[in-house]
């Protein structure tokens, strides 16, 4: 009964298979042998209408995802109705599927007549708005009407959504960054020893004396300032000095390898390209890089296939010895294809997080000459935990303020209720994130909403929670569940939406500003008394965490 405790946005995906499934194990057996089932007020021709309105309902929810990320409250409180219908549809589905096994068991024919008068005695959630009836008061055949009524509600509102069936280009409905350019942030801080490094990386003859092009990959999460050290390093001028041309490419999310090289191109040579196909635009850039040492610069790149990345790399082996792509990507298997070692860059540390703070709301490296606002901008640069982006973005929304009243207030604002226009530029980056993910990560990760903030869990104590859950769905086998939990588990971390504990190197964790996400995603199935006691009740559904989960609670906490 755990499979749909956790469904919003995508994550309905998978409840409604497992609806589509009982919806086939209760009807087509019953069918088959005695051609109708042995209850009141349903049929196979109103579990085959079921099924075909469910059909249209999940055609349409990875859309109905990607409008909900970007903030249209309509597609909101219709996901919502979606996760409750699904919530009563399995609890009456399990019912008719209990009561029908002991039909089967008894197999007496006057059993059916019971059918009629039964009452059903376990009873679904309250639904907190009290729009519908309380299904316990109902019989059989008025909860399959209740049923019809919501389902066809449902449809007629997807409609009016203009929601996109079986929506392919996803990244068209998300609201999009800026695209990146080589020119650096005006002031950079705490990265000089990774700037020192990486400088060396670039500039030092690679390890392999064979190789002419070496690949160094910059990792980290979103928004940890992979973009800004790129920057800095494609300007610093030994890194200048070293190369005989260079060339900047913002990737992103789509992983066009027509447009990255002619990109390329067009900066190397300054000329258009405009209406050349693949083949003569990778000639002229192979002509243009024999024997040349180049630095090329390939900023925020998803792509995972192999082939792709192959393609792309053609036309650069012909440059002299030393040349040398960097990439900056926050999933480790792009790091991989590459066949490089990544550069793991971290947060940023208190101090240099308090600088970057006070640069962008005060115009200074520090709060020397602003006293009063000293312990309140460390309070609030702590919050960032250590992420440039957010303290940028925090440095701007406090730019024009010179009350300390009004730097408490933003001290006691969670990230997501700032205003969207003042904290857009984070939720971006960190949404981006979680709609590259695949849906059998996505509630995986929308689970994590029951942690508090910085709590430290091990990899196969959160497995076992989602196996519990039954989100490894499609495994039979103990053994196999838990290997496959692992993966999932250790896909999270290659794509940093966990990491590793600094103290208990066993243990992981999540980023406060990702645990934000994540309750974000959950939306209403996820409740918290507190963020920072572990002992405060969080239910998602029907699992109540309190220390540990251990009961029923209905829904609420």
């Amino acid at each position: 009964m755990a499979i749909v405790e956790t469904i919003v946005g995508a994550i309905l995906g998978s409840a409604l298979q497992v609806l589509f499934e009982k919806l086939a194990s209760l009807g087509l057996s019953y069918a088959q042998r005695e051609g109708a089932l042995p209850f009141s007020g349903i049929s196979i021709d109103q579990l085959n209408k079921w099924k075909k309105m469910l059909d249209t309902i999940n055609a349409v929810l990875d859309d109905a995802e990607d409008k909900q990320l970007s903030g249209k409250g309509p597609v909101k409180l219709w996901l919502d109705d979606v996760r409750d219908l699904a919530y009563d549809m399995e609890d009456l589905l399990d019912e008719f599927a209990i009561q029908a096994a002991e039909v089967k068991s008894a197999a007496k024919p006057s059993t059916s007549k019971s059918w009629v008068n039964w009452k059903f005695s376990c009873c679904p959630r309250d639904k907190s708005s009290g729009s519908n009836p309380n299904p316990c008061s109902l019989m059989p055949e008025t909860r399959v009407q209740e049923i019809n009524g919501r389902l066809e509600d449902i449809v007629t509102r997807k409609a009016q959504l203009n929601l996109i069936e079986n929506a392919v280009n996803r990244s068209n409905n998300t609201e999009k960054r800026l695209p990146s350019t080589s020119l650096p942030e005006s002031q950079l801080f705490g990265r000089e020893m990774e700037e020192a490094e990486l400088v060396e990386l670039l500039t030092g003859e690679s390890e392999n004396s064979n190789t002419t092009l070496s690949v160094v990959p910059i990792f980290g999460m979103g928004g940890v300032g992979k973009t800004a050290l790129a920057q800095q390093l494609y300007n610093d001028s030994s890194v200048h000095s070293c190369f005989e041309t260079r060339a900047w490419v913002c990737v992103s999310d789509v992983f066009d390898v027509l447009d990255i090289t002619k990109t390329i191109l067009q900066s190397i040579t300054g000329s258009s390209c405009a209406g050349e196909d693949l083949n003569s635009l990778q000639v002229k850039l192979k002509d243009n890089l024999s024997g040349k040492k180049f630095l090329v610069v390939l900023d925020d790149i998803w792509n995972e296939k192999y082939e792709k990345w192959t393609v792309l790399l053609k036309p650069f082996e012909v440059g002299a010895r030393g040349s040398k792509i960097l990439i900056t990507t926050r999933n480790l298997a792009v790091a991989s294809i590459t066949g490089a070692s990544p550069y793991t860059l971290k947060e940023l540390s208190l101090d240099d997080c308090t600088s970057l703070l006070a640069f962008h709301a005060l115009g200074e490296k520090n709060f020397e000459s602003h006293p009063d606002f000293e312990t309140i901008g460390k309070k609030i640069a702590e919050r960032c935990k250590g992420l440039p982006l957010a303290a940028k973005m925090l440095g701007g929304v406090l730019r024009n303020k010179r009350n300390p009243d009004e730097w408490e207030a933003i001290l006691n604002n969670k990230m997501w209720d700032l205003p969207t226009e003042k904290n857009d530029e984070v939720l971006l980056v960190l949404k981006l994130s979680y709609a590259h993910l695949p849906s059998y990560l996505k509630r995986c990760f929308a689970y994590c909403a029951v942690f508090p903030k910085d709590y430290e869990i091990e990899r196969d104590e959160l497995v076992l929670l989602w196996i519990a859950e039954g989100f490894l769905d499609g495994q039979t086998a103990e053994e196999n569940n838990l290997r496959l939990g692992r993966s999932y588990f250790d896909e999270l971390v290659s794509r940093s939406f966990l990491q590793q504990a600094n103290v208990d190197v066993s243990k992981f964790s999540m980023h406060d500003l990702l645990n934000d996400l994540a309750k974000s995603i959950a939306g209403a199935t996820c409740f918290s008394s507190g963020e920072s006691q572990l002992a405060d009740t969080i239910c998602i559904g029907k699992i109540s965490w309190k220390d540990h989960f251990c009961e029923c609670c209905g829904g609420s906490s």
